[in-house]
């Protein structure tokens, strides 16, 4: 079954995350191409880009709520627990779980 890219919208969260068509390509394990195509209303039946694609819409929507317009801030912002890495090499490197992970904890009121 092929399921639509426009929920979420990749774009919307492309934007929100301040990430290139590059970087979401590495995020989703495709090529810069296969992005492109995407946004331009192409879908897929991948069930592991659809799930990264469940937890990019997560991240996105958590640290909307936690951090609001300064999301681009903290996906720029080398953190302690992420080996003094940014949130957004993080992601691009496909340790997507570690970011939701201290999203969910800032949260939940566990900031440390």
């Amino acid at each position: 079954m092929t399921m639509e890219l426009s929920r979420p919208n990749l774009r919307g969260l492309r934007s929100a995350l301040g990430f290139s068509r590059e970087s979401i390509a590495r995020v989703l394990d495709v090529s810069t191409r296969t992005v492109e195509r995407w946004e331009g209303g192409t879908n897929t039946d991948n069930a592991d880009v659809m799930r990264r694609l469940d937890e990019l819409s997560e991240i996105v929507r958590l640290g909307q709520v936690i951090y609001g317009d300064d999301l681009a801030r903290f996906m720029a912002t080398p953190r302690q627990s992420l080996g003094n890495r940014t949130p957004a090499a993080v992601l691009v490197r496909g340790d997507l779980d570690d970011v939701l992970g201290i999203l969910s904890q800032a949260y939940e009121g566990q900031w440390g």
